[in-house]
């Protein structure tokens, strides 16, 4: 067992996500889900977490709250929210101005990703600053552009690249472009959202996942994945405890000096090599 967690991906907002499961554990209203997590870190050991901000749906300010947070929480690495598109850079830049730790991107399903292969992200690369990127693979081929012009650019691909599986398994063909991904040496693979991905829903664990698991390990190795909870919305599906726990204890794919790596140094890494 990992002695260090840092958990690579977790929201904080500042309204409780979803009223679909019992809310009843939570404070109602400002700082919920801060004092929900803040007693998984008590429980559970975590030494840190990125917080990836979301600016839409029913929190639109959640950038300028996990700034706040972040303020008295240092624990939190807050990855301010930017929207997809032409005006990424200028906006991303504004982000880096205000100290956030990170950017956070999430591109819409019809984006064909083209204005990310011809962004100027110089200065990310430049400054260390990662980018934390919700991504599908027929977009993943705009990413493998902007690396090409700004290599060493740190990248945090979210929820495994969204795998697609059918009733044959996984759609390998449509895959392939994230798993190209593992030729830039700074390219990182969050292992979070298995709920969202598998044909299991909330069965614990979503073993039809796990050759999914086998083959970003077999591409970018242990060094390069992360664990990541997605905490709160994976609240709905499963336990925080089952998140934590299905990769070291349900997997079985990983060797004790692998899980250390994932579940705490690769994240380490991001945080010194920063700046």
């Amino acid at each position: 067992m990992p002695e260090k967690i840092i958990d690579a991906h977790i929201h904080l907002f500042e309204k409780p996500y979803s009223d679909v499961f019992d809310n009843s554990h939570i404070k109602d209203g400002t700082e919920g889900e801060l004092h929900l997590y803040k007693e998984y870190r008590e429980k559970y050991g975590l030494e840190a977490a990125f917080v990836i901000c979301y600016d839409e749906g029913h929190c639109p300010d959640n950038t300028a709250y996990v700034k706040s947070l972040a303020r008295n929480e240092k624990w939190i690495y807050s990855f301010g929210y930017v929207k997809p598109g032409i005006h990424f850079a200028s906006d991303a830049q504004k982000i880096v101005s205000e100290n956030h730790f990170g950017v956070s991107c999430y591109l819409k399903p019809d984006d064909p990703g083209e204005w990310l292969g011809n962004s100027e992200l110089g200065f990310l690369r430049d400054k260390n600053i990662p980018l934390s990127l919700t991504i599908r693979p027929s977009q993943c081929r705009m990413l493998s552009k902007a690396l090409d012009n700004f290599p060493g650019l740190t990248v945090l691909i979210n929820h495994m690249g969204r795998p697609e599986l059918t009733e044959k398994g996984l759609d390998l063909e449509k895959y392939k472009t994230v798993l190209t991904l593992a030729g830039f040496e700074n390219v990182y693979v969050k292992l979070s959202g298995f709920y969202a991905f598998s044909r299991q829903g909330w069965r614990c664990p979503q073993s039809d996942l796990f050759g999914v698991i086998d083959l970003l390990k077999r591409n970018f190795g242990a060094e390069r994945l992360l664990f990541a909870s997605d905490f709160s919305p994976a609240l709905e599906f499963n336990t925080y405890k089952q998140t934590l726990e299905l990769l070291r204890s349900d997997y079985g794919g990983f060797s004790g000096d692998e899980l250390a790596k994932i579940y705490y140094l690769n994240a380490e890494k991001i945080i010194s090599t920063q700046g």
